[in-house]
């Protein structure tokens, strides 16, 4: 039998994660818009990256939970485009959430800079490549839009189910 809400705790790493994805983004944005002579300016990144690796361990504890755990299937009403779209759009949301801390991650290691975990340092793993840290610093700077943009679809679609749709296709309370 399917239920008919996602488990306790799928729905609290999914509310976690959307409070931590959306704070990363924010304090990038924050802190890449700081001037340099900003004294506090550094002493955000230990934050962003323990932050964003935390991102990483949830992600890898939600698709385990995932795999494991039998979760609502779509409803039979919705059509199947709009399926397809919250497949691919859900699709995206977990490559997202692995890709965009794991470009933080290699720049900062590739650049050369320390990677601390809550206070514990994490070793290098790359050589010192300050030309793959500058590709990757772009990459991680500009995917967090296209990240943003596909979680405002996706709450966009849960908020259309929940006001604008029939009452089976509220998606929304299935994982509140």
């Amino acid at each position: 039998m399917t239920p008919e809400k996602y488990p306790a705790l799928l729905r609290l790493i999914h509310w976690l994660m959307a409070i931590a994805v959306l704070g990363m983004i924010g304090s990038g944005w924050y802190m890449a818009n700081l001037s340099q002579d900003v004294s506090y300016k550094y002493d955000i990144y230990p934050w962003h990256k323990s932050f964003g690796i935390l991102v990483l361990i949830l992600v890898a504890v939600r698709i385990l939970v995932r795999l494991f755990c039998k979760t609502p299937s779509l409803p039979k009403g919705l059509p199947n485009h709009e399926k397809m779209l919250a497949k691919i759009t859900h699709f995206s949301l977990y490559a997202l959430m692995i890709i965009v801390p794991l470009s933080g991650f290699t720049m900062s290691d590739a650049g050369g800079h320390d990677i601390f975990f809550f206070g514990i340092q994490l070793p290098e793993l790359m050589e010192n490549n300050k030309e793959l840290a500058g590709v990757l610093h772009t990459f991680h700077s500009y995917v967090p839009y296209v990240f943003l943009a596909i979680i405002a679809l996706h709450i966009l679609g849960a908020l259309k189910h929940r006001f604008m749709d029939k009452p089976e296709n509220d998606v929304l309370s299935r994982m509140i």
